[in-house]
């Protein structure tokens, strides 16, 4: 289909929120159908976001939506600024009031394709977005009563700890196991730099390595992982029985195949991994 096909086939969009942090190359872009009719989607799902663009045109690109189904009204992305980009430069240069084509969500990245009660969820960088979606959906139903039998362990790695967008609001639900939500959340810095945030409350090395070190299996020689301080390996390794669990992986390619083999070891036989990219 050509890319004047497909915006005739798109709608708009408002942009209605913008944040960006770590030097400008992350942000959350919140936008706001201008049909005003309700934006229906399963959490996990993704969708095309597309704009015209200096030098390149009408350019199209597959994007998690980061949101809550729950989210009255609007629609969140965590995107990451590409130099030299065809789309997310442009992307970041708009302000509040810009418009947005965009098309229909689709995708089966959902908590009923994992179809287990224990899911442990495993992103790279803004491959955090639709664990976002899942982790507010279901918070939102908790504290509206009604409790759900997930138990939900996400580990979410990036080079630096000033990479970590949602980290606050995750941390915030991860304390809240008290109250019932069974929620952990473990996010590692390959980077390990205190000027860049860096604290021992942040986990030390590559996401998947640090994943197999907690499961247990092995990691590359000369390579070396660390838990955040007063976290236990064991004690989230405890949480999991394979037979009961499904592995979601969304982010690096390398990290994707790299889990896929330690799931099939652990005996864990669900492994959906989010690579619209490839559809």
């Amino acid at each position: 289909m050509s890319n004047d096909v497909l915006k005739k086939k798109m709608q708009l969009a408002t942009l209605v929120e913008k944040q960006v942090f770590a030097g400008g190359r992350l942000g959350v872009f919140k936008l706001k159908p201008d049909s005003g009719t309700r934006w229906w989607y399963q959490a996990g799902q993704y969708t095309t976001l597309a704009l015209d663009t200096p030098g390149h045109g009408f350019v199209p690109r597959a994007y998690s939506i980061a949101g809550s189904p729950l989210d009255e009204g609007v629609i969140e992305f965590y995107i990451a600024q590409v130099e030299n980009g065809q789309l997310t430069p442009t992307i970041f240069a708009q302000e509040v009031g810009a418009k947005f084509h965009y098309l229909s969500p689709k995708g089966k990245f959902t908590l009923k394709h994992a179809g287990r009660r224990t899911i442990v969820m495993v992103a790279t960088g803004t491959g955090l977005a639709p664990f976002v979606g899942h982790l507010r959906s279901l918070w939102k139903l908790h504290q509206a009563g009604i409790h759900s039998d997930y138990r939900i362990i996400l580990f979410h790695g990036a080079a630096y700890a000033d990479e970590f967008g949602y980290r606050q609001e995750l941390e915030t639900l991860a304390a809240a196991r008290k109250d019932g939500f069974d929620f952990s959340y473990i996010c590692t810095s390959s980077r390990p730099d205190p000027a860049r945030g860096f604290t021992h409350a942040t986990a030390k090395g590559r996401v998947n390595e640090v994943v197999r070190h907690v499961f247990g299996l092995p990691i590359p020689e000369g390579r070396s992982v660390a838990m955040p301080e007063g976290v236990d390996a064991a004690a989230l390794r405890a949480l999991v029985v394979p037979a009961e669990s499904a592995f979601m992986t969304c982010g690096n390619p390398g990290m994707i195949e790299d889990l896929k083999e330690a799931a099939h070891a652990l005996g864990v036989g669900t492994y959906l991994c989010e690579e619209f990219w490839k559809a």
